[in-house]
């Protein structure tokens, strides 16, 4: 066996690496690859082309525009060329920072129904609680402006810009303006001090038959003031013919008297509370209470002078206990019996707490 020298054998590594690697390639060691490698701004900044063709020729300017060939090399580093002005103000009309978005299409964004005082299109002055003339621009109303009170269409509100009322000074953010629209959407039922999303349809429904009932009640008691001029039974005439009571008309335009009768008005509220009695627990208790409440404030303009003298129903002083009476009587029973919200319960109990009872009432104090 015989051993090589150490420069027979290199000799010997330059030639085998010859044949392996022709035209004249170098072979580099690992670790100096490692020192060679690119730092990460060069590689982002840097193009590597690697040809499979060892006759492949490949042009690459150089800062002097002149042409360098590529031809025996395997590897071409390539620079980068920066983009035009052009293609990078295109790229931002069509593109976001993160180029996840593309806007295609743009359309002005559809105006829903708002309130006045939310209006995007017209400024609004807020105020809490103006209503002589309008303030600013508050008149000024867009196609889907609602008025906050009636909660209807600006253009349909009646006292839009009316003195002393003036809805188009109304927001939401004025209690004097939320009591207005409590009181005008809620009807007779604010009274109850009952919210707008507190009622339903059974409440509604009796709130409207009460309000009904409050203008027809109108009517009849001031007919009931009114009174009817009647000559006093068993009046004799004096005047020569001697007629008989009532007859003389020159006798009874001396002594005529004034005498109210309460019957219309008790057949009035009668008939009221028997249809209170056929609606749903909740109407039936708003109609009860509201009838109370209105028959409470009537007041007997004869005093005690006609009060022996007439019946149960037309004796404002004997017929109105009796109607408290039924009133109450069915009121506590539906309180026992009917399944109110506790809210609803207590605030009927207020309600009929707070109503002022005349001196031929204080019995149902305690009620």
């Amino acid at each position: 066996m015989s051993f090589s020298s150490p420069v027979e054998e290199n000799t010997l590594k330059v030639q085998m690496d010859s044949q392996c690697y022709p035209d004249g390639c170098q072979v580099v060691p690992i670790w100096k690859l490692v020192a060679m490698w690119p730092s990460e701004k060069e590689e982002e900044e840097t193009i590597i082309l690697i040809s499979d063709d060892d006759d492949d020729e490949v042009q690459c300017p150089d800062d002097d525009g002149e042409g360098e060939s590529t031809q025996g090399s395997s590897v071409l580093l390539v620079e980068p060329q920066e983009k035009s002005p052009l293609e990078e103000n295109k790229s931002e009309e069509m593109v976001d920072e993160e180029g996840d978005l593309v806007v295609t299409y743009c359309k002005q964004a559809d105006v829903m129904p708002h309130a006045r005082h939310d209006c995007t299109v017209h400024p609004f002055q807020r105020t809490e609680s103006d209503t002589s003339s309008p303030l600013g621009k508050n008149a000024d109303i867009c196609d889907e402006c609602y008025c906050y009170i009636c909660d209807k269409l600006a253009a349909k509100c009646q006292l839009w810009t009316a003195p002393s009322l003036c809805h188009c000074n109304a927001h939401n953010k004025s209690n004097f303006w939320k009591a207005q629209r409590n009181s005008a959407l809620a009807g007779i039922l604010a009274t109850f001090n009952l919210e707008l999303l507190e009622l339903d349809t059974e409440l509604r429904h009796g709130g409207d038959l009460l309000e009904k009932f409050i203008k027809d009640l109108s009517v009849a008691y001031n007919k009931y003031l009114t009174g009817e001029r009647m000559c006093p039974p068993g009046h004799e005439c004096f005047c020569k013919p001697k007629l008989p009571p009532g007859q003389c008309s020159v006798c009874s335009s001396q002594n005529l008297e004034v005498v109210y009768r309460y019957s219309d008005v008790f057949d009035l509220v009668t008939r009221f509370l028997n249809q209170a009695e056929q609606e749903s627990p909740k109407a039936a208790a708003v109609m009860l209470l509201g009838a109370a409440k209105q028959i409470a404030l009537h007041k007997d303009p004869a005093l005690l002078r006609n009060c022996q003298n007439l019946g149960h129903t037309a004796s404002l002083r004997i017929a109105v206990p009796f109607l408290f009476h039924r009133i109450t009587t069915r009121l506590q029973r539906m309180l026992v019996l009917c399944d109110f919200p506790k809210i609803l319960y207590e605030k009927f109990v207020d309600f009929f707490h707070s109503i002022s009872l005349p001196c031929h009432c204080f019995a149902f104090t305690n009620r």
